[in-house]
């Protein structure tokens, strides 16, 4: 990537901060943003481990779950604060994802992994429905208390907002800083070719299950914030179908890139309730919105970062001509036109 692009992306992430700030003068717009920013902070993950290291999961909004319900629990029921609950809702988190990575990342990704990492989801679903002396089954937990530090109280939905954002850009640097180690660089290597990562020595095994420990650690991070901010927890907010749509936030923004995951955990936040005054036909033209997005943009909406408005139309137009086969069609009319 050369300096100019880096330099955009920048600019960009800044210019996104400037408009959440802004945006932050309403109540409304407060708070589906502070919902964007859980999921982005949720979606980064799925970026390290479906974007860096090619391992196709479903199952994110599990750990997520796992993480609201670990921080809510010890709050609730053991009075513990929530600063202190959130190492601990990371490393279990962290430590579920190692579990069910030691027999998921022996199967040879694709359909597999996905299946897997889904049904996992479902457990979790199970779980939270039927260990009700710890979740209070389909009732949920109730009552969950926003933080405070000292005369700060995050009980307001702007205090608790940009605290969101704090922890977003915390994790985005931390994550940014890990795939520029040795770590970033094996994900890649992985990602490109796995046999031709082995071949030299990597060991793939072991550097998949770090990027699924780190993907499922920033989602129980993700959780502790979103307990608080609902505050009101129940097992069907984190079934397999929000796993979904964090999986089409990474998409759609670019899931080779952190910050096309919190692009695209924005745009797709936004976007159903910018479409709400067309009521039914809301999530239908939500759905065209992504099918076209990811029909005519496959790398996301930052595959369009620092190009010039020409080099985006080459970018569209080569992308018609493969959707419509027109490169195809081209090539069997000349070979008739020679076998005459």
């Amino acid at each position: 990537m050369d300096k100019r692009k880096k330099h955009i992306k920048y600019f960009m992430m800044l210019v996104l901060l400037g408009v959440v700030i802004a945006l932050s003068f309403s109540n409304y717009f407060v708070f589906v943003g502070t919902n964007a920013i859980i999921n982005a902070i949720a979606v980064m993950g799925i970026v390290i481990i479906s974007g860096y290291a090619k391992q196709l999961h479903l199952g994110q909004s599990a750990f997520l779950g796992i993480g609201a319900y670990v921080s809510a629990i010890l709050m609730t029921k053991a009075g513990i604060s929530f600063w202190l609950t959130i190492p601990v809702a990371m490393v279990i988190a962290g430590v579920f994802g190692w579990v069910l990575s030691i027999p998921t990342l022996k199967l040879k990704g694709g359909s597999y992994l996905a299946l897997v990492t889904q049904t996992f989801g479902e457990i979790i679903y199970v779980l939270l429905l039927n260990l009700t002396f710890l979740t209070n089954g389909p009732f949920g937990i109730t009552g969950i208390q926003a933080p405070r530090v000292g005369p700060i109280n995050f009980v307001e939905l702007q205090p608790y907002f940009f605290l969101c954002v704090a922890f977003m850009v915390l994790v985005y640097i931390m994550l940014k800083r890990i795939v520029k180690t040795r770590y970033g660089r094996f994900f890649i290597a992985i990602r490109e070719s796995e046999d031709a990562a082995r071949s030299i020595g990597i060991n793939t095994r072991k550097y998949k299950m770090t990027a699924f420990v780190i993907a499922t650690s920033v989602a129980g991070l993700a959780g502790v914030l979103y307990g608080p901010f609902i505050g009101y927890l129940s097992p069907e907010q984190f079934r397999w179908q929000p796993s979904l749509i964090l999986v089409s936030m990474a998409i759609v923004g670019g899931l080779t890139s952190l910050e096309g995951g919190i692009i695209g955990s924005i745009l797709l936040t936004f976007l159903p309730e910018l479409l709400r005054s067309t009521d039914q036909m809301r999530m239908i033209l939500y759905g065209v919105v992504v099918i076209l997005t990811l029909a005519f943009l496959p790398d996301g909406m930052m595959s369009l970062v620092g190009k010039k408005p020409k080099e985006m139309k080459a970018i569209l137009s080569r992308q018609w001509a493969v959707l419509s086969d027109k490169e195809l069609r081209r090539k069997k009319k000349k070979a008739r036109a020679t076998a005459k």
